[in-house]
């Protein structure tokens, strides 16, 4: 057997046989540009009846699909907001795996930004601050009364006693 000497870029992932260069691709584009910009997802991503369907039906891998693509993100970009890898990202959007830890959850749901209109408060560690008072989200300015249908369907069911 043959031992071969593994080369690493800084930022310690394993370079390429092909790569003769000392750095990985996603460190020189860092070195060209600079730090690049945090993605973000546009508020109007929320008022889509996709986005809110996959929401009340719990269904996290086609919520994150849904999103993805309205705000043009890639898996990567995803993982960068949710701290969750673009593999489990990867596989919940292919319904391969399902989100079932409540940390976890709230750990998706706070890294998107999700309003918590959507999601109501136990799924949330802390309210979103608003400038004032009578500041609505954009879901509610955009239909008046709002499609909140958390507040009739609850993202998660009451806990049993039992």
């Amino acid at each position: 057997m043959r031992v071969q000497n593994v080369r690493r870029c800084q930022c310690g992932c394993i370079l390429s046989r092909y790569n003769r260069g000392a750095h990985c691709s996603g460190c020189i584009r860092f070195m060209r540009n600079g730090q690049p910009p945090r993605p973000d997802i546009p508020p109007h991503v929320w008022e889509s009846p996709q986005v809110q369907e996959a929401l009340l039906d719990r269904d996290f891998g086609q919520m994150c699909l849904v999103v993805r693509q309205l705000s043009s993100l890639r898996q990567d970009d995803m993982a960068v907001l949710t701290g969750l890898s673009q593999a489990f990202l990867s596989m919940l959007e292919a319904g391969t795996r399902r989100l079932t830890n409540v940390d976890k959850v709230v750990q998706l749901l706070e890294g998107l930004g999700v309003p918590i209109e959507l999601t109501g408060p136990m799924l949330r560690t802390s309210a979103p601050e608003r400038t004032s008072p009578n500041q609505q989200s954009p879901l509610v300015r955009a239909n008046g009364c709002g499609t909140l249908h958390s507040a009739t369907r609850p993202l998660l069911p009451p806990m049993d006693d039992s």
